[in-house]
């Protein structure tokens, strides 16, 4: 269980530091490049050297994986990382509570199976499949919560790399919709007609 929770975290670090790796000078001016030809639309400007800075998505998604909550709060999604932080509140306890309780009813069977007559029932009252129930019970419940870490740790990895992003997007202020009904309104080349003009502006 536990070498199958390091594998998938070492798997999400490295995609999503693959997934943010700026793209290299070369790249970039072979683009530059290929959109100044004569007659190209677009343009780009002239680029010198390759830029070390950080963007806003790598910083939230390497905050994230190193402190979870933190990209959170990089983001300013302060209600975001209170639930992170609610989150590995009760799996903590979860994991704590269910691995007391496991090693409890594990002593509780071995005083019963041990074979010695000198040695303690501590639970003289319940049967050995009783115990062996509430033990693997305990135990199921134990790694349930391990597995809730990882799922966590990687879901506000991801969520904090993607409000980064979404916070990249530009909104016009200037953006706007008019529906305008037509009631029997007469245009050229259609006659008289019913119907509505949408006009959008940005």
């Amino acid at each position: 269980m536990r070498n199958i929770a390091f594998i998938s975290i070492w798997l999400l670090v490295s995609s999503l530091a693959y997934a943010q790796r700026p793209y290299s000078i070369s790249y970039l001016q072979g683009v530059q490049s290929g959109q100044s030809q004569p007659g190209s639309i677009n343009s780009i400007p002239k680029i010198g050297n390759d830029s070390t800075e950080w963007s806003d998505p790598k910083k939230a998604t390497v905050l994230a994986l190193v402190l979870p909550g933190a990209g959170q709060i990089f983001n300013k999604k302060y209600l975001k990382a209170g639930v992170v932080y609610a989150g590995i509140g009760g799996l903590a306890y979860m994991w704590k509570y269910n691995s007391d309780s496991l090693a409890r009813y594990q002593r509780i069977l071995v005083s019963k199976i041990d074979g010695d007559t000198n040695t303690l029932d501590l639970s003289p009252n319940r049967s050995e499949a009783s115990i062996k129930s509430d033990r693997d019970f305990h135990r199921r419940y134990r790694d349930i919560s391990l597995i809730g870490f990882v799922a966590l740790y990687a879901l506000q990895a991801i969520d904090a790399n993607v409000d980064a992003h979404l916070k990249e997007f530009k909104v016009n202020k200037d953006l706007s919709m008019r529906v305008q009904p037509d009631l029997f309104t007469l245009k050229s080349g259609m006659g008289l007609y019913n119907g509505l003009t949408v006009t959008l502006k940005f």
